[in-house]
């Protein structure tokens, strides 16, 4: 093997995916992966275009042009969609940050590396998104009659409602939904191990009795609030019992509705954040619901044009504006808004 021509560079790849991201950001394994093959793409795309085999990569290859160059490449060679480009772009930014706080990269370099902006992706959650009453007929769609279906109903329910992510309602135990005179609310650890709360409606609440009395009958808040038993041993409900869950409803869905698209867990993340910014809430606001990290991301849901705003006005308007008939879908209160989301309400 040829002498690596910057083994300082190499080093701080290592410890960036080894310690700093695992260790003191405590990111996910999933998150760790995606930082890593961004990083993959960058030094393939240094090979492919620039000729620069991978050691004879420097810290100096990590360039404004350099950047702009992959990001690029990543839609005319690789055919990425936007939001993909954009994702690769925030991993190339994390690790460009922590080779300037190394001292490896110039300051001057980091910050126009920064300020590459993402590409607004409105396609990526203004098609198909689901109406007030698609998303009635969802809920209703399984038989709250039986346990299963009374399981399908409520996961399928907190998953709008919330607008959390899938692996965040798995990760959920009994204890972490608190319920009481004045409602109820989600205690969630998110992305990056950040803290949230997010208010529930009454309707999801009462559901939440209903379910509880079936799969937790012993109330303990250690938990987990969905599970599975297999051979007497209960285990957390995985991703894939979830898209089993989601699969059955859309087929029963589908011979109601024939245009009722795809249903996906952060589909529905979607969903509740345009039907939330349709009702009029400003978007910082949808940003700590959804536990957005940057305004940017949540200012794809202002993406909407004329018509999709006429439509939501009348909307806000008709007694019919939520999937939840309690919720006051229309959103004037801020400061009681955020004293829900910090836990203060």
């Amino acid at each position: 093997m040829g002498k690596i021509s910057d083994p300082k560079l190499f080093s701080s790849i290592k410890s960036f995916l080894t310690v700093y991201l695992p260790k003191i950001r405590a990111r996910s394994s999933h998150t760790i992966q995606a930082h890593k093959d961004a990083l993959n793409l960058f030094i393939l795309f240094l090979k492919t275009a620039n000729g620069i085999e991978l050691r004879k990569v420097t810290k100096e290859d990590f360039s404004i042009e350099n950047v702009l160059a992959y990001l690029d490449w990543l839609k005319s060679e690789r055919g990425c969609a936007d939001s993909t480009r954009n994702q690769r772009l925030m991993s190339i930014r994390v690790f460009c940050k922590y080779l300037a706080g190394e001292d490896m990269l110039a300051f001057s370099a980091y910050t126009k590396i920064q300020a590459i902006r993402r590409l607004p992706v409105p396609e990526r959650v203004l098609e198909n998104i689901l109406s007030i009453d698609d998303v009635q007929l969802i809920l209703e769609t399984p038989d709250a009659s039986t346990k299963i279906g009374l399981r399908d109903r409520f996961y399928t329910a907190l998953l709008y409602d919330t607008g959390c992510r899938n692996d965040e309602i798995l990760s959920l135990t009994l204890g972490d939904i608190v319920t009481g005179k004045d409602g109820g609310k989600v205690n969630i650890i998110g992305k990056g191990r950040k803290f949230r709360v997010t208010p529930l409606s009454k309707e999801v609440i009462a559901m939440l009795r209903q379910y509880e009395n079936a799969f937790h009958p012993e109330h303990c808040p250690q938990k987990h609030l969905f599970y599975i038993t297999r051979k007497g041993v209960e285990t957390s409900m995985s991703a894939d019992n979830a898209a089993r869950i989601l699969r059955k409803i859309e087929e029963k869905a589908k011979l109601q509705r024939p245009d009722i698209p795809h249903l996906h867990p952060h589909y529905f993340r979607h969903v509740r954040a345009m039907h939330l910014y349709q009702a009029g809430m400003p978007l910082p606001l949808i940003g700590e619901w959804l536990g957005h990290s940057q305004l940017e991301t949540t200012l794809i849901y202002s993406y909407a044009d004329t018509e999709m705003k006429r439509v939501a006005a009348d909307k806000v308007n008709n007694s019919k504006s939520s999937v939840f008939n309690e919720e006051q879908f229309v959103f004037q209160d801020d400061d009681a808004i955020i004293r829900k989301l910090y836990g203060l309400a």
